[in-house]
């Protein structure tokens, strides 16, 4: 996992970045190691990736669910990379979870506590066939779009 805390304020408007990212087709290729991952720890729930195109594919475009939501959107779109959010300064993974002071949740939970702004931490997983150079770029590309 790797995680980084900043300073955001959550505030700000990304939908017309989301209504480009709509008119772009996602690039098909190899096995997405998310699913891969996700797989061999028993999850059967779509990844972050494959539930934001099904979403972007029954609903016609990607629909805006607030300020950093629609960051973390844009990062995983980008990226293929999924990217979460939250007030804790520090996280470490224990088995199948992600801890920190306030959480606990499952990896790749697509349910987590809200975020309030000041002290934000983005966070993502590393899995085989995935490098820790691209997860960075998704927290790079999240941490921009937040003005951090």
């Amino acid at each position: 996992m790797v995680y980084e805390t900043f300073e955001a304020d959550l505030s700000g408007d990304l939908r017309a970045r989301l209504r480009t990212l709509s008119d772009r087709v996602p690039r098909a290729g190899r096995m997405d190691p998310y699913r891969i991952a996700m797989n061999k720890l028993g999850l059967d729930e779509p990844t972050p990736a494959e539930a934001a195109l099904r979403d972007r594919l029954v609903r016609g475009r990607y629909r805006s669910h607030g300020f950093l939501a629609d960051a973390l959107l844009i990062a995983l779109v980008e990226t293929g990379v999924g990217v979460w959010a939250t007030n804790d300064a520090s996280l470490r993974v224990e088995g199948t979870d992600v801890v920190g002071e306030t959480l606990r949740v499952h990896v790749f939970s697509s349910v987590l506590p809200p975020v309030a702004a000041g002290r934000v931490t983005l966070f993502a997983l590393v899995v085989p066939g995935v490098s820790e150079l691209e997860v960075r770029e998704a927290l790079w590309t999240a941490r921009e779009l937040l003005g951090g």
